[in-house]
């Protein structure tokens, strides 16, 4: 993710963090000002009972009720802050003043209950505005508490003497109020805690759809870069097709137009996968059209593609290819690889594998490419194949392999290579099962197709009299004709 996006995903969040927060408020601060009004109403209720009456409660309770009124007021227009600090602030200082006034009619007793209520100030200090709050308001309460005892003694002398008197009745105090804060310290720290994971979690999955967005994106623009279909060659039949493991994917073909009426046609597998493999995969495609453009041998097309990959390309990615320059009208292949897996003939009955060791493109400067050159007869079928294919594994973690592959084609369709491209594809997939696909698969099939002969009347009658094997209309070779050569660059 880009700087910029991060920002902006950050701000995202921090207002909605913030949003949430105004609306957690909201809640509270309505629930808990419900609560206190209710309870100060039963206090009047309470102090109406003579032996409980005073004059300050009263004006407390009509303060308290007023200021209620005010902070419901608050919430509606949205000021909910204002509205707690104010709640905050008035019922902390309201236990404080009947303290006082205890103090001052000499009530220990009710002097020291309401004091052992102000740790309750401390957690709806801390409820509605966090544990620095909620610390002040315990250290300000225990400094007014503690001065309040200490004056009580003072005008009212024992034997056991000021400070001890003092100290007996605030210490229990003291520490029912430091547990209740080390308390709402640590629920508002879990709450911390829990925000910036959800924060991280946000971050993450935001982060995630971008880059699968920008992912998808590179997948789109990269299979505008495959030819639509193959092209229509006559007596020359072609069927492709590309399965990428990831979004973007290292493998790639092409069908490029020569200006003689020739075809380039290109299979090709970069090492690695996702967006270094894609971006090599673009350079080696651009790279192969041009010299495609001014090379007329496979060879030297891929000499020429090689040496500027290996000054210019990325370090340790490297191309396999396979590229051969097909004339329809003669049915002729000449073809050359680099590193790629030997493309595979069938002939008849027969599945002969055909190709001489290369290194990959990239990487070695100087390489030489040996070509082949092979005459397609009738019936003929070339299967041109990424490892995407051998390197197929299991539930078991099992390779499909190069035998599996070797007994697959003998078993496809010699007729239609669009059906065994098909029946390629299923025979793998049902080999892998529920595991993921762990690497592009890419496969071309050429087929010079049958040429038609004129059938007489009688031969028609023997045909029929005899139904032989479709299959054996083909002509079949036993053996596989063809001729090498070793050409440095052009």
């Amino acid at each position: 993710m880009k700087s910029r996006d991060a920002q902006a995903v950050n701000e995202l969040l921090w207002q909605i963090d913030v949003q949430g927060e105004q609306v957690r408020l909201r809640k509270m601060l309505r629930t808990l000002n419900a609560i206190v009004t209710i309870l100060t109403i039963l206090a009047l209720l309470v102090m109406l009972i003579p032996p409980l009456s005073h004059p300050l409660y009263y004006l407390i309770v009509a303060i308290s009720l007023s200021i209620n009124g005010c902070i419901e007021w608050l919430v509606h227009k949205k000021h909910e802050r204002i509205g707690a600090t104010i709640l905050v602030v008035w019922t902390n200082l309201g236990i404080l003043l009947i303290i006082w006034g205890n103090y001052l009619d000499r009530d220990l007793l009710r002097l020291t209950m309401f004091a052992e209520t102000t740790p309750l100030f401390v957690i709806l200090a801390g409820l509605l505005l966090g544990w620095r709050f909620a610390g002040m308001i315990a250290a300000s309460n225990l400094i007014v508490i503690f001065a309040t005892y200490f004056t009580f003694f003072s005008t009212n002398p024992t034997a056991r003497g000021v400070l001890d008197e003092a100290t007996g009745f605030f210490i229990p105090i003291l520490l029912y109020t430091a547990l209740v804060w080390t308390a709402i310290s640590f629920y508002q720290w879990q709450i911390h805690r829990s925000r910036q994971s959800l924060n991280q979690a946000r971050s993450q999955i935001v982060h995630d759809q971008l880059l699968r967005y920008e992912l998808e994106l590179a997948r789109n623009i990269q299979q505008r870069l495959y030819p639509p279909s193959p092209p229509p060659l006559g007596h020359i039949q072609i069927a492709a097709r590309l399965e990428p493991a990831r979004e973007t994917s290292g493998d790639f073909y092409d069908f490029v137009p020569m200006p003689d009426g020739r075809w380039a046609i290109v299979v090709a597998d970069v090492t690695g996968k996702s967006i270094p493999a894609a971006l090599m995969m673009v350079m080696a495609r651009a790279l192969l059209r041009s010299h495609v453009a001014n090379y007329s041998s496979p060879a030297s097309i891929l000499c020429a593609t090689n040496e500027m990959l290996c000054r210019d390309g990325l370090p340790r990615q490297y191309v396999t290819v396979f590229l051969g320059i097909l004339d329809p009208a003669t049915s002729t292949l000449v073809f050359a690889t680099a590193g790629h897996p030997f493309p595979f003939l069938r002939r008849g009955d027969q599945i002969h594998e055909i190709g001489q060791p290369s290194l990959p493109l990239g990487a070695k400067l100087g390489m030489a490419y040996a070509e082949i050159t092979l005459t397609l007869q009738p019936g003929d079928q070339v299967f041109l194949l990424t490892d995407g294919f051998f390197e197929t594994r299991n539930a078991e973690r099992e390779l499909f392999g190069f035998d599996r592959l070797l007994t697959l084609l003998a078993q496809t369709d010699p007729l239609d290579p669009q059906r065994a491209l098909d029946q390629i594809w299923a025979a793998v997939s049902a080999f892998r099962g529920t595991l993921e696909q762990n690497d592009d698969m890419t496969a071309v099939i050429m087929q010079r197709l049958a040429e038609p002969r004129v059938v007489t009347i009688n031969e028609r009658a023997h045909s029929v009299a005899t139904t032989p094997d479709k299959a054996s209309a083909i002509g079949r070779s036993p053996t596989v004709n063809v001729s090498a050569t070793s050409s440095a660059r052009a």
